[in-house]
């Protein structure tokens, strides 16, 4: 198609001054697989209690009181895996398919 994804409104003003201008494509419609990963990484956030762990651990570290024991070490290491895990998924659903964690 000529518009080549562009508004509709684009479009016509490329015709009438001979070129189509430099500007806003339209977004891609999702498709089902894409809405499935959006869905997948806001189950992964509500299911984590990320932002409250992390929160607690910044505030430790900004007072002085993070001990690093192993238990401290293996929340930190959950924390990050799920983050990974959230930024694959949002990665995934916007069309980034990078085979995993990235």
């Amino acid at each position: 198609m000529e518009a080549a994804g562009a508004p509709l409104g684009a479009y016509i003003k490329s015709k009438l001054l001979d070129g189509m201008p430099a500007g806003r494509k339209r977004r891609k419609v999702l498709t089902i697989e894409d809405r499935e990963a959006l869905a997948r990484a806001l189950a992964l956030l509500g299911r984590s209690d990320l932002l409250h762990s992390l929160q607690d651990m910044a505030h430790a570290a900004e007072i002085g009181t993070l001990l690093v024991t192993p238990e401290t070490e293996a929340e930190l290491r959950t924390a990050l895996s799920a983050v990974q895990d959230i930024r694959a998924a949002l990665l995934d659903a916007l069309g980034h398919r990078t085979g995993g964690r990235a």
